[in-house]
């Protein structure tokens, strides 16, 4: 452009300079829109069921294991697997001819100390006539040195015979007590070998099927140590129990007496059911994965369930029918291409955090964390081209968010804030009086609008929608896709 053209240029009015800008972005808008496809769904009217997904393993309420208390050879099986067996009933027996024989030894012992017992009471019966007789002697000795009829020296002879009688028959009484000694010991060594020769003979403690055998006829068992396992006895089958493993991130929705549905592999097509037991309060953290060991009983009348099947778990929270409904993935759409629409993705966390009144350099550690995190979000969002698909990406970037608040926080504000966070989440987790604002987007003159909403209960595929805007029949974005130029 010339001097002259741009002198024409310069004069031209505010006014008109504004609807040339204005018609410059109208265009600009037009053409960027132009480049998107928006892919759309309808909002439906359903029945919704929230779960918790888990896995387990399925386990006999109670299961006892026999063992051997003492070792030997197995000379005899009398039970196996899938055996029913009564309690107290005989399932195996060990070579008893050592046994047998320690026994005779122990009650051959027994017999000779009875005999030498015997042997030390007639001794003690000889021993106190003698003192008896000494008495006597010595008595009479006594008196007829009164009488200067002896001497002395026969009085003392007597008094030392005397004094060697009572020492005789004390030693006779100590004899008798230790052959008391002595048979009491042969008789606790033959209880001993009596009671060792009913160990031979494994029984059952319980009443039940035997689920596993570990030994064969001919096997040695060595009870050094502790005592080997024979079998594994499930008291009863027709009550079982699913051992679960659910994430830290579920384990707050949980409650006893939850209704759970779960199936295993032997029988796909056909759905088994339960409630939780017990919920138990220790963790397990495997490559950084903390869960939560939960208990699910459940009948086996049938005795379809054996024990060590997964089981693949669906902990029922709640459940609506004829409800409105919109794909999950409309909430998680976000127009990429508009910087307008992006928001703040940590809005939502930092009201909860005004709710724990942080006071001085907790609140800027805090803010730090929730700046972080919100940068985070907005780099997922960008390279998940707004289809949010990675949801590991998403669980990580989650996990450390509440990793740094829990550094950051006291205990007992980290617990609030997750108790909030929770009530958040868990839609609808007791009944309508819990929901969730949320935002859904929608097509209007070929551009995405935003609309506010109310949302309830939520599985896998959608999520109860609550609003007076949107209807049944309403169509949502779900995601976009860049136009293919011709």
């Amino acid at each position: 452009m010339d001097i002259q053209g741009l002198n024409k240029f310069i004069p031209l009015s505010g006014l008109g300079l504004t609807i040339l800008v204005i018609c410059y972005y109208l265009a600009r808008s037009s053409t960027e829109s132009a480049d998107f496809l928006y892919q759309t769904q309808e909002i439906t009217s359903g029945n919704i069921e929230s779960t918790v997904n888990a896995s387990g393993t399925i386990a006999p309420v109670v299961t006892v294991e026999v063992g051997s208390e003492l070792s030997g050879v197995i000379s005899e099986l009398k039970a196996d697997f899938n055996s029913q067996v009564e309690k107290g009933q005989l399932i195996a027996r060990l070579d008893s001819r050592t046994i047998r024989a320690r026994l005779q030894q122990s009650e051959a012992d027994l017999a000779m100390a009875k005999a030498l017992r015997e042997q030390h009471e007639a001794g003690l019966e000889k021993s106190l006539a003698q003192l008896t007789l000494a008495k006597y002697e010595h008595s009479r000795q006594s008196e007829l040195f009164g009488r200067q009829l002896v001497s002395q020296s026969e009085v003392d002879n007597r008094l030392a015979m005397l004094r060697m009688a009572a020492a005789d028959t004390e030693l006779s009484r100590a004899q008798v007590k230790a052959s008391d000694a002595q048979i009491l010991q042969r008789l606790a060594q033959l209880e001993q070998a009596k009671l060792d020769l009913e160990r031979t003979k494994i029984r059952s403690p319980v009443s039940g099927i035997v689920i596993n055998r570990q030994v064969d006829i001919g096997q040695t068992v060595a009870a050094s140590l502790s005592a080997p396992i024979l079998f594994e006895i499930a008291q009863d089958l027709a009550q079982m129990q699913i051992e679960a493993d659910v994430d830290e991130a579920d384990i707050g929705r949980l409650r006893n007496g939850q209704k759970v549905r779960f199936q295993v592999d032997a029988y796909p097509s056909r759905k088994f059911y339960g409630q939780i037991s017990q919920i138990r309060k220790a963790s397990t953290t495997v490559s950084s994965i903390v869960t939560y060991k939960v208990i699910i009983n459940a009948d086996n009348a049938d005795q379809s369930l054996l024990p060590g099947m997964t089981a693949n778990v669906d902990i029922i929270l709640g459940k609506k029918n004829d409800v409105m409904r919109v794909p999950n993935t409309a909430l998680r759409f976000r127009p990429a291409n508009a910087p307008q629409f992006a928001g703040r993705v940590a809005k939502p966390l930092e009201d909860f955090i005004l709710t724990l009144d942080l006071q001085g350099q907790q609140k800027k550690n805090v803010d730090l964390i929730l700046k972080e995190f919100d940068d985070d979000m907005q780099a997922f969002k960008k390279s998940s081209a707004g289809n949010w698909r990675s949801e590991e990406n998403l669980q990580q970037i989650r996990q450390k968010l509440t990793n740094q608040l829990k550094l950051s926080l006291t205990k007992d504000q980290f617990e609030k804030f997750r108790d909030l966070k929770q009530n958040r989440v868990v839609r609808g987790q007791y009944g309508d009086k819990v929901h969730s604002h949320a935002e859904v987007w929608i097509l209007e003159d070929e551009s995405p609008r935003r609309v506010s909403i109310m949302t309830g209960l939520s599985n896998d595929e959608h999520t109860e929608l609550i609003s007076n805007e949107l209807s049944v029949g309403s169509r949502v974005i779900v995601r976009v896709s860049r136009r293919q130029k011709k």
